[in-house]
């Protein structure tokens, strides 16, 4: 029986998966895409005092895209994540967390994020950088992209993007140091998502 190594078989994911999108780039595609919230999420992650990991997510997210499969790097996109909207499946933490201790929702009911360079490495992964804003501060951040399938839904009929972008905060740059000592500043996310043509 012959083994195929795992680089192999990325690679070979890879290939197939940057042919489905140059196919796709000769095709009538929308360029104006917008977030399907059904099918997205924010997530992020912090350590507990070393003992364990504390997930959670925003309910409540917009977002917009205007990409071009023929021109990939001119791609511009906008999040908007409703900060109220944090859930980490303990309703007394999300209370505090809406505090001025942390997201301090009342004076910053959103944190947003704009594109400001777009650089893929491949057909189907890039490198995205833009302004962050949390708490009134705004920051660049990049995040690391990748295209996971661009297709007509076989439920919709309708062309879809799914993807996935990580990256990492330091919430502390941002003023958010509430239990630093015990909480790590260093958050990672992650968004998971599909894109639907904008009406």
């Amino acid at each position: 029986m012959t083994r195929v190594s795992l680089p192999t078989i990325a690679k070979t994911l890879l290939i197939s998966s940057a042919l489905a999108v140059t196919t796709l780039a000769s095709a009538a595609m929308p360029t104006q895409w917008q977030l399907d919230n059904s099918h997205t999420r924010v997530g992020f992650s912090v350590e507990h005092l070393g003992f364990s990991t504390t997930m959670g997510h925003f309910d409540k997210v917009d977002g917009s895209l205007n990409y071009d499969m023929k021109a990939p790097n001119k791609a511009q996109m906008n999040f908007v994540i409703d900060t109220n909207s944090i859930n980490t499946a303990w309703e007394a933490r999300d209370k505090h967390l809406r505090t001025a201790d942390f997201f301090n929702v009342e004076k910053y009911p959103t944190m947003t994020f704009k594109s400001t360079q777009v650089n893929f490495i491949n057909p189907i992964q890039a490198k995205v950088t833009g302004d962050f804003t949390l708490l009134g501060k705004t920051m660049p951040l990049t995040l690391d992209v990748t295209l996971k399938k661009i297709a007509n839904s076989p439920m919709t009929k309708e062309p879809v993007i799914g993807f996935r972008a990580t990256g990492n905060i330091d919430r502390a740059a941002y003023g958010m140091t509430t239990f630093a000592a015990g909480i790590t500043t260093n958050v990672p996310i992650q968004i998971d998502g599909e894109l639907i043509q904008k009406k």
